[in-house]
């Protein structure tokens, strides 16, 4: 009795950490192997049969800081996210879901992308929609240098386009979609209707970005006639944030129920300038009713038009912008006050950052809001030198602060 005692003490004590773990209860063990990537989750297969399946039902599939050099690397990678998909639907059934599916690849050989990687990354994306997917996350990374890839999309050879799967377009599950730097920064949609169908498809989509999505040149009129209907497409939107040479008038609509937005109003004043017409046809910007924070760039004739259409914002940054204006196309010296204050600076704005050195030509913008605003706390600007000078124009509120910080 007693020796059997000592054996059974003695096999307690023998138990490795892994025996250990193995005991714990699944959802435990899911939570551990969610906190490392897919790769290193499928390792732990071969330390008991314990875990020889667990990780088939982890809700999230995550390639993470994967580099293609060769095309060596280039299949052993491609296998592997086709071994984690088909082991998957093999052990549960098609019936399970997906909650994330993440690749973060970079690539160092243009031709491994376009030829080899990507027709299989839309037979990935096809599956994995089909999983009831919530967060799709694909950032193809460059390491070779493209600057000759920044070309309309006209001069592109078809061939070398990637094009999103027609399946993301009705996947109603997907709640945040990143396309960060998807596919050499350039996504080819055939008409503005296929991007207008993405995003009635994303119906629970929170968090848009958008880098340089490229659409083919012309009119937009097709795309006009679903205004009516657009401002609903995207009603949970909260967050937006546009980097575009041409900002369409459909993606602005698209955008107006966000509460965070950051536009490049370059972009945006040739989207909806018209050849012919004297002035910008501001009228087609929407009214963004729930915005509360804002990022322009520097362009005065465009900030106090969208300040116009803006009536609740309470945050303003406003900074250079991508593509830099020439001098005769917004200059200050030129200004004309508005006849019309927006509401936002009369009874909402609290914050304004100015991300940019306010020379002479530069004043103006920070002139007006200075006086209208009133009900600003501070506006941060980069220099000791421009305090002084803005210390000295007129302020609408008797309490808002000039802070300097020259890391904004």
């Amino acid at each position: 009795m007693q020796r059997q005692k000592r054996r059974r003490r003695s096999s307690k004590a023998s138990l490795t950490v892994a025996d250990k773990m193995s005991r714990l209860p699944d959802n435990v063990l899911h939570y551990i192997l969610s906190l490392v990537s897919t790769k290193e989750a499928v390792a732990t297969s071969i330390l008991s049969k314990r875990w020889n399946n667990l990780w088939l039902s982890l809700p999230n599939i995550d390639f993470n800081n994967i580099k293609i050099d060769n095309i060596e690397s280039n299949s052993r990678f491609n296998d592997s996210v086709y071994s984690v998909l088909v082991s998957r639907d093999t052990a549960i059934g098609g019936s399970h879901f997906i909650n994330r599916f993440c690749l973060d690849v970079q690539f160092c050989n243009p031709h491994l992308e376009y030829k080899r990687s990507y027709p299989n990354v839309v037979k990935w994306i096809n599956l994995v929609v089909q999983r009831r997917l919530k967060y799709l996350r694909l950032n193809l990374r460059l390491s070779y240098d493209d600057d000759d890839l920044h070309l309309d999309v006209d001069d592109y050879d078809n061939s070398y386009l990637p094009k999103l799967p027609i399946t993301i377009f009705t996947c109603r599950t997907l709640v945040s979609l990143d396309l960060h730097r998807f596919s050499v920064k350039a996504i080819k949609f055939a008409t503005k209707r296929d991007f207008i169908l993405l995003l009635f498809g994303c119906p629970v989509l929170e968090d848009l970005k958008l880098f340089r999505i490229y659409l083919r040149r012309g009119d937009d009129s097709v795309a006009i006639q679903h205004f009516k209907t657009l401002s609903s497409c995207l009603p949970k939107l909260i967050r937006a944030d546009i980097t575009q040479r041409v900002c369409y008038r459909f993606l602005l609509k698209a955008l107006s129920t966000s509460n965070s937005l950051r536009l490049d109003t370059f972009k945006l004043y040739r989207s909806v300038y018209q050849v012919g017409q004297p002035q910008p046809p501001y009228d087609d910007i929407p009214i963004f009713q729930n915005l509360t924070n804002l990022e322009l760039c520097n362009r005065w004739r465009l900030v106090v038009q969208v300040l116009h259409h803006c009536p609740k914002l309470q945050n303003l940054k406003l900074y250079t912008g991508s593509y830099a204006a020439k001098r005769n196309e917004d200059d200050q010296e030129n200004w004309v006050e508005p006849e019309f204050v927006p509401q936002c600076l009369l009874s909402h704005l609290r914050t304004c950052t100015l991300q940019f050195f306010v020379i002479r030509r530069k004043r103006m913008i920070a002139k007006y809001i200075l006086k209208n605003a009133n009900f600003l706390q501070c506006m941060t600007i980069l220099s000791e030198c421009e305090k002084s000078i803005l210390s000295e124009f007129p302020k609408a509120s008797a309490t808002c602060q000039l802070l300097v910080n020259a890391n904004i």
